[in-house]
């Protein structure tokens, strides 16, 4: 069972991106959203067909903090690999590699969030349920393997296919804790509290949507 494609709560459109500096490979479509840090478009790269979101930030080193929270995210995306975390494709590079303020990052597409299915008219039986929750806590245990703290958990940044699978997103405000003990010994303490639970997982792991 999938959830329905029309349903999804996107956001049409179709804006003009002539400022847009994202190449002769890519043709943007639509806006998806907007944030603290920048706008979202959905994109097609023309080689491929492959459809992208891109993400553009601008003004990057105007604020050190707001800097170094873009560079965080940037950063984790690039070393972070899992089928329910956001795959960072490509940065795009900078006209002028010395002097520029903006810069594009290329990122997997997902059709929704979970913040737009919760606002749309979408009724999700128990199976949806289950699979959304399963899949973002299968994500959240492999930054925590990772030694990631997301730390900015919301309906928003759960990106959501029309399978349900999860696409975890944003991180900006994410810290690494290798070489914190403490806090090791604090996800240590409550992985081996969970491991107990194989039948559940099992189970989870066997729900299908088709």
């Amino acid at each position: 069972m999938k959830i329905e494609r029309k349903k999804l709560g996107l956001m049409s459109g179709g804006g003009e991106f002539a400022s847009w500096a994202v190449g002769n490979d890519y043709s943007c479509e639509r806006l998806l959203g907007t944030g603290s840090y920048g706008k979202v478009v959905l994109a097609l790269k023309k080689s491929t067909g492959q459809k992208v979101a891109i993400k553009r930030m601008d003004n990057i080193f105007d604020d050190e903090i707001d800097c170094k929270r873009i560079l965080r995210e940037v950063t984790f995306l690039r070393k972070l690999r899992h089928p329910f975390v956001v795959d960072l494709i490509e940065i795009l590079p900078p006209d002028d590699p010395v002097n520029f303020s903006t810069i594009y990052v290329v990122m997997e597409y997902a059709e929704s969030d979970l913040k737009k299915i919760i606002k749309s008219n979408i009724h999700l039986e128990l199976l949806h349920i289950e699979t959304i929750i399963y899949n973002l806590l299968c994500a959240i245990k492999y930054l925590h393997e990772s030694n990631v703290l997301h730390r900015d958990l919301k309906p928003a940044n759960v990106l959501i296919n029309e399978d349900c699978t999860v696409k975890l997103c944003d991180y900006g405000l994410a810290r690494s804790i290798s070489g914190i003990p403490s806090a090791a010994m604090i996800l240590n303490k409550v992985d081996k509290n969970n491991s107990g639970d194989e039948n559940m997982e099992s189970n989870l792991s066997s729900v299908s949507l088709s």
